[in-house]
């Protein structure tokens, strides 16, 4: 998926992708047990003239968004996922591994709901305030379930 950004692509500009997975798990991989830990693996990479010049954090955020009725759940992983740039000749590649410990989910009243996994990542400038660039990956539909 592409970012916005307020550059031309020539001069920067960046993608993202996510793909979900169970620790230890069995296929299928959307139907997650509610005591199983998984994870979401985050890619993107800058491209552009100014990736060499820009510098800040990114702030990378998972969520699961309730498909019907229901609460969304805000996942937090253990690590701290404020990413710094890495000004450099383009391209740039990022990677995080976003842990979702056992039992993050549920077990009520996630368990049977549908959820959509929306993958944020935004910008923050030098002084910590908001940048203009973001990237987001709507992922899988997930299900979790109380074994």
């Amino acid at each position: 998926m592409p970012f916005e950004t307020p550059f031309a692509p020539s001069v920067f500009d960046a993608t993202i992708s996510a793909v979900e997975h169970e620790h230890g798990g069995a296929p299928p991989m959307s139907i997650i047990r509610t005591n199983q830990s998984w994870a979401v693996n985050v890619s993107w990479q800058t491209t552009g003239l100014a990736t060499g010049m820009i510098t800040g954090n990114w702030h990378l955020h998972c969520y699961l968004e309730s498909l019907g009725p229901g609460a969304d759940i805000d996942l937090v992983d253990p690590g701290d996922h404020i990413i710094p740039l890495t000004p450099g000749p383009s391209p740039v590649d990022y990677f995080v591994h976003f842990d979702v410990p056992a039992g993050a989910v549920g077990p009520v009243p996630a368990a049977g709901r549908l959820y959509r996994l929306v993958v944020s990542l935004t910008y923050r400038e030098p002084g910590g305030g908001p940048g203009p660039m973001a990237g987001f990956v709507e992922g899988p539909v997930l299900q979790f379930y109380q074994p």
